[in-house]
């Protein structure tokens, strides 16, 4: 069984990973009632958790277009200090 987690668009908020979506939409009806008053924020959802962040809540997520970037850069960096060192 995944755990779930809420998260609000309009905040950009998200809840830990909690293990029911039972208590996934609790996080959520508390987040509306302490934050927006009891309304509901444009962008919320309920999304099963996946990964590493399903076993380790302090887990982030870091997207494999990132990485390839900065391994890039770090490429380019090399390439160049190899040129300017001659």
């Amino acid at each position: 069984m995944s755990p779930y987690r809420y998260r609000c668009g309009r905040c950009r908020a998200s809840s830990p990973p909690a293990t029911t979506r039972a208590e996934a939409e609790a996080h959520r009806d508390y987040h509306r009632a302490t934050v927006h008053g009891g309304l509901v924020p444009d962008g919320e959802s309920i999304e099963p958790v996946r990964g590493e962040a399903a076993r380790d809540p302090n887990a982030r997520y870091v997207s494999g277009r990132a990485v390839l970037f900065g391994l890039g850069l770090l490429a380019a960096a090399s390439v160049i200090s190899r040129i300017l060192g001659r």
